[in-house]
């Protein structure tokens, strides 16, 4: 079976998602939503076009709050597998061929 890749928001950006439930669902959601993960802490919060004057408002408060949000939190640190730096590094400079999985 062929996975689709799902294409990006335009209105999306940097941890604000615009969500927007097709018109054919039951209850209708619109609106952005801010998320991101710093040390243990998740933060999580939706702006709804209805509640803050239609698309752009829910944008502005949007941006807003992702701005001081993260003023507020440590900074990011990469969460990758354990040691996948070293590994790459430790393979460049023994200076072994790599090959492109297939």
């Amino acid at each position: 079976m062929k996975q689709v890749k799902k294409r990006a928001n335009p209105d999306s950006e940097q941890n604000i998602r615009r969500i927007d439930t097709k018109s054919r669902a039951k209850k209708q959601t619109h609106g952005f939503q801010v998320h991101f993960l710093r040390g243990g802490t998740t933060v999580t919060r939706l702006f709804s076009d209805n509640g803050y004057g239609g698309k752009e408002g829910a944008r502005r408060a949007a941006r807003k709050f992702r701005k001081s949000a993260m003023g507020d939190l440590p900074a990011r640190v990469f969460r990758g597998p354990a040691g996948a730096k070293k590994a790459r590094g430790r393979k460049q400079a023994k200076g072994r061929k790599t090959h492109a999985r297939r």
